[in-house]
């Protein structure tokens, strides 16, 4: 009898020294400190780095807006920008009204006759901090120019939306190298 007990005791001494009742130490992708941690990063931003995934639609509605241009439908293209609009662009730069950024608009696009846009992709993001939505877009633009001369940019443009509308426009672009 003192052996059965003595072996119950034994097991049950095993079990309960066994656990472990500490909570596991969590590796370092795991672990929630790891977000409570400030980076210091070595530069400061210039925009918050606090966004979400913006609203889809307003992707839809930059994009209608270069398929107006690409169609040389200039009035249509301008539809889709605020009353006031700042455009920024290589070697340019414009704040003013939608009416006057349209003359500079359509004598870029009658330069040339045809031009078409192949996007590599686009993203929304929603910033809550200024509640401000931007686009940006990868792509290269084809463009023909009226002696029949083709060239390609590639560009990566941040679009800025405020009510349904572009406020800004920031085109940056790269060449590609001639090729031979």
């Amino acid at each position: 009898m003192f052996m059965k007990q003595s072996l119950i005791l034994s097991l049950i001494c095993i079990v309960l020294f066994s656990c472990n009742n500490q909570p596991e130490s969590s590796s370092p992708e795991t672990s929630n400190s790891a977000k409570k941690d400030t980076i210091a990063y070595p530069f400061t931003p210039k925009y918050s780095l606090n966004w979400q995934p913006g609203d889809e639609k307003n992707a839809l509605l930059v994009l209608d807006c270069l398929k107006k241009y690409v169609a040389g439908d200039i009035k249509g293209c301008m539809s889709y920008m605020a009353d006031s609009v700042e455009f920024i662009a290589d070697r340019f730069h414009f704040i003013g009204s939608r009416d006057s950024l349209e003359s500079f608009i359509a004598a870029l696009r009658n330069a040339s006759t045809s031009v078409s846009k192949n996007f590599d992709t686009w993203i929304t993001t929603y910033y809550p901090e200024t509640n401000e939505t931007w686009v940006t877009l990868w792509y290269t633009e084809v463009m023909t120019d009226k002696k029949g001369k083709t060239d390609s940019i590639y560009y990566t443009d941040d679009v800025m939306l405020k009510n349904g509308k572009i406020g800004i426009y920031d085109e940056k672009q790269r060449q590609f190298p001639f090729r031979k």
